[in-house]
């Protein structure tokens, strides 16, 4: 109780002296000319960015610099987004994500909301873009498509659009209102997050494994970045490496000299729908509120969307009520309003500095006692020797007489939310006896052997997946029970594991349906006998030559279908092992029609392939003869930990044919660390490289390592940082030929 209360009051104390430095101060915001200066880039061999400032602002300003010189159309991309104008350059595939964007009024509000902000937050997302604008304007090659300066608000409306785009569909509504009708980017976010004890250490230090699974392409692609401020003046020196989104002015997980953390993508209750009625013919915008009526507000948007043949301009009408905007007519008199829990109360910022800065397990909590991180799981380590899991979200506080999982009574003050979850709370672990915590997107009830949080001690709306034991989640469970003395060598070898969980479980059940059927059916079952005793001789590995790792994919795919989760049998083959293994020799038929045998190396039909400037998965186009490598991640459901998720294959005449898989989602950053007391040190890899440009050394370097299987050597300290320097300068002062820039 004393140490809630402690961290209660010292987030509080903290926000109120904050709010004292407000838009009152009519101080200027910091410029170009003078952050350049006060800020050195050092490239090493991967041509990762390595960026030490005097103080906070040049330090934030150089990342966004970089950020331009390494992919500025993806910087620019995911503005236009925020920007609510997404349609206007790529056409109506866009159109969800801006009427999402207009019904809560992202950019109004945040253009509105910026001179409000602290002090230090305002000149920090000034810096950002400052650094953005200076790539811009000492690139004379660099043409926007539609941003010709970045303004400091944009950063605000940056926050806010991404984590609408990521926690909408916590409303539970279908995917035809989720923004770009895209359900595919939603299933492929997930990630793997592990962490052990000193106890299972050869070392004797805690090691922390991060793997996030997003998205190759688009706005949720992630970055590598190593940041370090000197502190300045009055200010605490701080150096932290790790990754996290294009737009955002701070990475998302990672580590300092004492410290770090992961993150997992969970499914708390943060967002909420309300049924509403308009039942007062006189008066349209009147709607029914506890015994009485409110008037919703109304107003008309012009959204302009690109078509083949140029711009249309199309009107829509929006309302909103004191619930939030409405976003679905589900009669002439009801409509559903939609709110996300601190969307526009969290100012991210200013809690990832401070989690970046923190130097013990203490002050870290501290930092997230605001709850400014509307979702996902932290999973933590420190050199301390700490371990712990937390299952964060801003979760409103509810009325328990209300079904959240549908859409309460709009007209019923009851409904209302009541506040927010505080820290201590939520679900968490902190040093379990078992000696290890893992989570991948599954139930925070099991997270480690013993100790684990109980259901019955959170409200039911609390946790969304409270249900979820995903095989990648079972297997993560066995690696870590199997962890004694392992060496930080080995530790990196472990998060590359691609041991198919499913088949191991399931093969023996399918040789005794084999032997069955050939009582009953010897014509189908020597059918399909080959192609099972081929995958009975398998170790359930996938490796680059083994061909019965294809076959087992191709025949999971048609049993629970391509998409993610994909943990449950479709309709057809529920309790019938008859079709499910004559499912294998369907499978292995087309394998052999689409590649001419059906025994095709793993290696040789999964492989990665980088295509730029895609702004949605969907959008991805490969080249079967084109550069490529192989890709020797599994499907999660499957329950494989090195997670991956590939293009299909697609063979039309005259049409297209694109015969191999490409990776399109699955380990988008990869990184093992170990926190010794003495600091921590680390070894990470992004799937494809750090530039955005084709015409870059650096553009696809990084995937040999994937395919290889092996991570690089982190440079953390100045001293290993100017030791691998490859090319050091100030922003603006080597001009060289842009990369990944128009």
């Amino acid at each position: 109780m004393h140490s809630r209360l402690r961290i209660f009051l010292c987030a509080l104390c903290v926000l109120c002296v904050e709010a004292f430095s407000t838009a009152a101060e009519t101080d200027s915001l910091p410029t170009a000319g003078e952050l350049a200066p006060r800020v050195t880039i050092h490239r090493d061999e991967f041509g990762l960015a390595h960026i030490i400032g005097e103080d906070d602002e040049a330090t934030i300003f150089g990342y966004g610099y970089v950020q331009a010189e390494d992919f500025f159309w993806q910087v620019e991309d995911v503005y236009i987004l925020a920007l609510g104008r997404y349609s206007e350059v790529h056409g109506p595939q866009g159109l969800n994500s801006d009427l999402l964007n207009r019904a809560f009024e992202i950019v109004p509000r945040s253009r509105r909301d910026f001179p409000a902000l602290d002090r230090k937050s305002r000149r920090l997302y000034a810096a950002f873009v400052e650094g953005i604008n200076h790539y811009v304007n000492t690139h004379p090659d660099v043409r926007p498509r539609l941003i010709e300066r970045f303004e400091p608000w944009h950063v605000l409306a940056y926050f806010r659009m991404v984590a609408l785009e990521l926690t909408f569909r916590f409303t539970g509504l279908s995917d035809e209102y989720l923004p770009r009708r895209n359900p595919q980017v939603w299933s492929a976010t997930g990630s793997n997050g592990w962490t052990v004890s000193g106890s299972r250490s050869a070392s004797g230090h805690p090691l922390l494994m991060a793997s996030p699974h997003m998205p190759w392409f688009g706005f949720t692609q992630l970055m590598e970045s190593h940041l370090q401020s000197k502190g300045g003046v009055d200010g605490p020196a701080w150096n932290f490496i790790g990754a996290g989104f294009y737009g955002s002015p701070t990475p998302a997980m990672g580590h300092n000299d004492r410290l770090g953390w992961t993150l997992v993508t969970n499914r708390p209750d943060v967002a909420d729908l309300w049924r509403v009625k308009f039942t007062d013919p006189q008066r349209p915008l009147a709607y029914e509120y506890a015994g009485d009526y409110r008037l919703a507000e109304e107003w008309t948007e012009t959204i302009r969307v690109r078509k083949s043949q140029g711009l249309e301009d199309r009107k829509h009408l929006f309302r909103k009520t004191h619930h939030g905007p409405l976003v679905v007519r589900e009669d002439d008199r009801t409509m559903l309003a939609a709110q996300v829990s601190g969307l526009f109360e969290a100012v991210p910022m200013r809690q990832a500095l401070r989690m970046m800065r923190a130097r013990r397990q203490e002050e870290f909590r501290t930092a997230l006692a605001p709850m400014q991180m509307l979702f996902m799981n932290v999973i933590y380590a420190d050199c301390d020797g700490n371990t712990s899991y937390l299952y964060n979200g801003r979760i409103p506080r509810r009325n328990p007489r209300f079904d959240w999982s549908q859409p309460v009574d709009g007209a019923d003050p009851a409904a209302e939310w009541l506040g927010v979850h505080e820290l201590e709370e939520l679900p968490q672990v902190n040093n379990p006896a078992a000696g290890f915590l893992q989570n991948c997107n599954s139930t925070p009830f099991q997270v480690t052997d013993g100790g684990n949080p109980r259901p019955e001690d959170f409200p039911a709306y609390m946790v969304g997946d409270a249900e979820v034991r995903n095989r990648r989640s079972l297997r993560s469970l066995e690696l870590l029970r199997g962890v004694n003395k392992i060496t930080f060598a080995d530790w990196q070898r472990l998060a590359f594991d691609a041991e198919v969980y499913w088949a191991r479980q399931e093969l023996p059940k399918f040789a005794a349906e084999l032997e069955q059927l050939k009582s009953s059916d010897p014509q189908a079952a020597e059918r399909v006998r080959p192609y099972l005793e081929h995958l009975l001789a398998w170790d359930g590995r996938i490796t680059a030559d083994s061909s019965a790792a294809a076959l087992c994919t191709a025949w999971y795919e048609l049993l629970y279908g391509p998409n993610y989760p994909g943990e449950t049998l479709r309709p057809q083959f529920e309790g019938d092992p008859v079709e499910q293994l004559a499912a294998l020799a369907r499978a292995a038929e087309g394998l052999a029609d689409l590649h001419g045998n059906w025994k095709i190396p793993y290696g040789e039909l999964y492989r990665a392939q980088r295509t730029s400037r895609v702004a949605d998965l969907t959008d991805a186009r490969f080249v079967d003869g084109g550069p490529s490598l192989p890709c020797l991640g599994g499907h999660g459901p499957m329950g494989v930990a090195l997670t991956q998720y590939y293009s299909p294959s697609i063979d039309v005449p005259l049409v297209i044919s694109q015969k191999k898989r490409y990776g399109m989602a699955g380990v988008s950053y990869l990184a093992a660390w170990e926190f010794a007391p003495e600091g921590v040190r680390g070894a990470s890899l992004v799937p494809f490289g750090v530039s955005g440009d084709p015409r870059s050394s650096h553009y696809f370097d990084q995937a040999k390592l994937l395919a290889e299987q092996r991570l690089k050597t982190e440079r953390f300290t100045e001293q290993q940082v100017l030791r691998h320097a490859v090319r050091s300068y100030r922003p603006g002062e080597e001009v060289t030929p842009s990369t990944g820039s128009e």
